[in-house]
């Protein structure tokens, strides 16, 4: 992967898995303050679904104390607001 291709970090969503601010799942979308390393997870009605630490990269997670276990990005979500 290319540095224009590679997600600009990562959080760890609502079942401890890592996953991409650049793909959060389908129907959601994510907003980041970097400075405050602050995710916010948005369904598609506008509502916010999740809240969670942006890490810049993998060994941010890790170095957190986090065991890095990845989200299957292509599974259906299970939020309740997401359709």
């Amino acid at each position: 992967m290319s540095e224009t291709e590679a997600p600009k970090g990562y959080f760890i969503d609502w079942d401890g898995k890592l996953r991409p601010i650049d793909n959060p799942g389908k129907g959601l979308r994510c907003e980041v303050d970097f400075k405050a390393k602050y995710v916010m997870v948005f369904n598609k009605y506008g509502g916010l679904d999740h809240e969670s630490t942006w890490y810049p990269n993998e060994a941010a997670v890790e170095k957190a104390g986090i065991k890095v276990a990845y989200a299957n990005l292509e599974e259906q979500i299970k939020i309740s607001s997401i359709d």
